[in-house]
């Protein structure tokens, strides 16, 4: 597996921007309870500080991209590492998930989030608002457009 690091503020610029996972529920009754996020917050090995607190933004939307939960906190509070990009692990309050759902992480220029840049599965999306579209860049080498996989993963039960 291929992965790195990106941020939607970063490469389009803006706060409002948000890397999505498409998920279905296991089973009938599922709840998703935690969100794991692969990513970094930016910690500084020369000067050995962490960087300022911002806001990330966590939102649950169904099939249809209602909105079912929001959250926002710090960044610190779940990506704070010396070593390097972590699975940060968010609980919620459990969400009863009716069919597909969506998970999405707004970055805000607050942490860096992972991404897997081989076998895209074509589950991760940009989301801006009510508008999706798939999660693919571009090759400048052969100008072939590949798809990525955010680093995101939906727990429950």
């Amino acid at each position: 597996m291929d992965s790195t690091l990106f941020s939607s503020l970063v490469e389009f610029g803006s706060f409002n921007v948000g890397e999505a996972v498409k998920f279905t529920p296991p089973k009938p009754g599922w709840k998703l309870q935690k969100v794991r996020v692969a990513g970094w917050s930016g910690y500084n090995n020369t000067t050995q500080t962490f960087p300022a607190e911002r806001n990330i933004m966590l939102e649950i939307r169904d099939k249809d991209l209602n909105l079912l939960y929001k959250f926002a906190d710090a960044q610190n509070n779940y990506l704070m590492s010396r070593s390097g990009p972590l699975f940060g692990e968010i609980e919620i309050p459990a969400v009863s998930v009716t069919g597909d759902f969506y998970v999405i992480f707004y970055d805000r220029g607050a942490a860096l989030v992972g991404m897997e840049t081989t076998n895209g599965t074509g589950n991760s999306f940009f989301i801006t608002g009510n508008e999706i579209q798939p999660a693919e860049f571009p090759l400048a080498e052969t100008n072939e457009t590949v798809k990525v996989n955010w680093l995101i993963e939906a727990l429950g039960k």
